[in-house]
């Protein structure tokens, strides 16, 4: 059975889960506190004296979140790995399986592979680190997360203020405008090197879809080359993206030992199971394992994205919902909710691209 860093990514569910609800309720609270007495005199000056006690609610959500985080990424690297290593099982049986020329075409230790048998503890270790890398990346982002939030309070309040004082805007409509901006964009838990800011769950989505599929890899491989397998075959996914197109169909050894053939780790350096890539690799045996043809998909690909644009644009919509002041913000922001999902109806029906709800989700609103 082939594995791929999509084998896993549903392990990383539940942990994304939790981060898109902290995220719509981290906005919620802010738009519940802001909305408490905005047509008082002193509306402003009692807000930025609250401010305190918004962010202890702030850190003892975090704090929860981060408890949560520990057990939930420990648990989605282990079955990663595990569900890797069973994948290989079921390589291994399948060549012991195929009947060529009449007879059982058995499994043969490849050249380069490694004598079979690995270390106990090897396994062990590498979910560690993958464990502690993977935590790390999405723990990080709570210093940025909880900045992002307390600057987003500050700087209704401050454009609130400036739109009553000039006189464009009732305070509720600056206030509600200026948050509607900030939900737009989401709350901002990692700024990468382009400078660009990703939202919490955005990037807590990236983070684990990553480790799981590090780890289903992994444990994959290792399986293979403790039963004398060093080379495995990139398979032909639907919809692929330009980076890994290169890549479909190419055998690769694992340990760098067989001859003639690229390495798993060159191809991950040139980009292979980047974020979101639906390819996957599984054992190859001369003579057993046909090789895949006419693997191109430019036009799926550009679908698919088109499809990422509307999933983005409706989980900004829903953000939007989550902090309107009253239900009337909120009834036009679910307008807007709606409109979008009609247009990823219609894109999926005509296209070969396939809605996943999950996408679309964003916490309990």
């Amino acid at each position: 059975m082939p594995v791929s860093p999509a084998t896993a990514e549903h392990l990383a569910a539940g942990v994304v889960a939790h981060y898109q609800d902290a995220e719509a309720a981290l906005t919620a609270r802010i738009a519940r506190n802001l909305a408490k007495g905005i047509d008082a005199p002193e509306w402003a000056a009692t807000k930025l004296a609250q401010m305190q006690e918004y962010e202890r609610q702030a850190r003892r959500l975090l704090a929860d979140l981060e408890k949560k985080a520990r057990t939930g990424v420990r648990t989605a690297i282990t079955d990663a790995y595990d569900r890797g290593g069973l994948s290989a099982v079921a390589d291994i049986a399948k060549f012991k399986e195929v009947d060529v020329g009449g007879g059982m075409k058995m499994l043969q230790k490849q050249p380069g592979a490694l004598a079979a048998g690995v270390e106990p503890l090897a396994g062990l270790r590498a979910v560690e680190a993958l464990t502690r890398e993977t935590l790390g990346n999405v723990v990080a982002t709570h210093r940025g997360i909880l900045r992002s939030t307390m600057d987003a309070y500050r700087s209704v309040i401050a454009e609130s203020s400036s739109g009553v004082l000039l006189g464009d805007q009732t305070r509720r409509q600056a206030a509600q405008a200026a948050l509607n901006r900030f939900a737009q964009k989401g709350i901002t838990g990692f700024v990468d090197k382009a400078g660009r800011g990703w939202s919490m769950e955005s990037y807590t989505e990236m983070a684990l879809r990553t480790g799981c599929g590090r780890a289903a890899v992994q444990g994959h491989v290792d399986r293979l080359a403790a039963n004398g397998l060093d080379l495995v075959i990139v398979s032909d996914a639907p919809r692929e993206c330009p980076l890994c197109r290169e890549w479909e169909g190419v055998v690769l050894s694992l340990s760098g030992r067989t001859p003639g053939y690229p390495t798993l780790d060159e191809a991950r350096g040139a980009g292979l199971f980047h974020v979101n890539c639906r390819h996957n690799v599984s054992a190859y045996q001369e003579g057993i394992t046909r090789p895949m043809t006419d693997t191109e998909d430019p036009e799926g690909y550009a679908d698919t994205q088109k499809l990422r644009y509307l999933e983005r644009q409706t989980r900004a919509a829903k953000r939007v919902q989550a902090a309107a002041m009253d239900d009337a913000a909120a009834q036009a922001a679910g307008v807007r909710v709606r409109a979008y999902q009609a247009k990823i109806r219609a894109h999926v029906a005509s296209t070969t691209a396939k809605r996943q709800p999950t996408r679309e989700r964003l916490g309990a609103l």
